[in-house]
């Protein structure tokens, strides 16, 4: 065979890879949330921004894998039930957070600026140990170990902090990790083992070797955040007031911010305090 037939081959080949590559069905991004969709950026709509501090809360939870959106009042929210035989003080008020742990019980407490702490009770209940003196969001039963997350979000306030605890023969402790930039308002724990967290201005990754990774902290603020999932694509959605913040996994360990917004919110208004949305005609 000539060189010339050969190169002829070549060049036919290529153009055939060519066209394949091209004609090739390109992979869809998965849908996002049913009746959800992009909302304007705060520069191009100020108005809906202001609206959206005044909205309803959105809750997030996993459906067959996928991200599904409800008002939070839809949701049945209860008080987290403590054993009766706790005998609890004046100082541990505010939401809860609790978890059995090998030898006792382990229960936070969030007032908000009212105050808030982690007790450590023994398994009768009738002994108790304070470990931490600030606001408790959640106590976390990991593969890794049991992790508390504490801090405030007040007025000019936002910090926050993650903590282990460890329970020994002998004593049980907490031992400071890492500092978040901003109080953990939503948690989820990843596939992956990750602690997924969502502050005021933040959305991080706290891994199962100690580090902090931003996934998303530019751009516009969360407007009071309720809940986080990571759904089967490994998308991390973020549940709050009016909006709901998507992550799509982009290259390496960076993620593409969505924000989506109610289809069904064709215009809106503040009435006496409420952002107010309507449908289309």
């Amino acid at each position: 065979m000539t060189r010339t037939a050969l190169l002829l081959i070549s060049v036919a080949i290529w153009a055939a890879q060519t066209s394949a590559a091209q004609n090739a069905p390109k992979l869809k991004e998965p849908d996002g949330p049913e009746g959800w969709v992009p909302a304007p950026s705060s520069r191009i709509n100020p108005a809906l921004w202001e609206c959206a501090g005044y909205g309803g809360s959105q809750i997030l939870s996993l459906q067959q894998g996928s991200a599904r959106v409800s008002n939070l009042s839809d949701e049945e929210t209860e008080r987290v039930s403590l054993p009766q035989f706790l005998k609890l003080s004046k100082e541990m008020i505010g939401s809860r957070s609790l978890l059995r742990t090998a030898d006792g019980w382990l229960v936070g407490f969030d007032a908000g600026e009212f105050g808030g702490g982690l007790w450590w009770f023994n398994n009768e209940g009738d002994a108790n140990r304070r470990l931490l003196s600030e606001n408790v969001h959640s106590i976390l039963q990991t593969a890794n170990g049991v992790f508390v997350l504490v801090g405030l979000a007040h007025l000019s306030l936002d910090n926050g902090k993650i903590y282990q605890f460890t329970e020994t023969g002998e004593e049980v402790k907490v031992t400071l990790l890492a500092d978040l930039g901003g109080s953990p308002e939503a948690v989820t724990v990843d596939p992956e083992g990750r602690i997924v967290i969502a502050t005021p201005k933040s959305v991080l990754a706290f891994d199962y070797s100690g580090n902090v990774h931003k996934l998303y902290t530019s751009g516009e603020d969360l407007t009071y955040p309720t809940s986080v999932v990571v759904d089967e694509h490994g998308d991390i959605y973020v549940g709050m007031r009016f909006f709901v913040l998507r992550l799509v996994p982009a290259s390496g360990a960076v993620y593409r911010p969505q924000w989506l917004m109610s289809k069904k919110c064709q215009s809106f208004k503040i009435v006496k305090r409420i952002c107010t949305c309507t449908a289309p005609d």
